[in-house]
């Protein structure tokens, strides 16, 4: 998804769903330095973030990451259906 300022609850929602009814690798290499060595630990604050702040324009930033992270997951084949 493209970076928008803002987001609704509707795309939180249907974003922390994928998460929750998928299997992913712990580690994920986002490129350009940044790696995330606990994915599931790294949404635990995010998550948190995405539900309380999703039409706040300051935790837009956050909120796409999760995007991001969801994305390079399907890219790098390091999900699988299923909890």
């Amino acid at each position: 998804m493209d970076y928008k300022p803002t987001y609704t609850k509707e795309e939180v929602d249907e974003l922390l769903n994928w998460f929750d009814t998928h299997k992913y690798e712990r580690e994920l290499d986002l490129g350009h330095g940044l790696r995330i060595s606990d994915v599931s630990a790294t949404l635990t604050p995010m998550r948190n973030i995405a539900l309380a702040k999703h039409d706040n324009r300051t935790f837009s930033g956050q909120i796409q990451l999760l995007f991001r992270i969801r994305e390079e997951l399907i890219k790098q084949g390091k999900v699988t259906e299923g909890e």
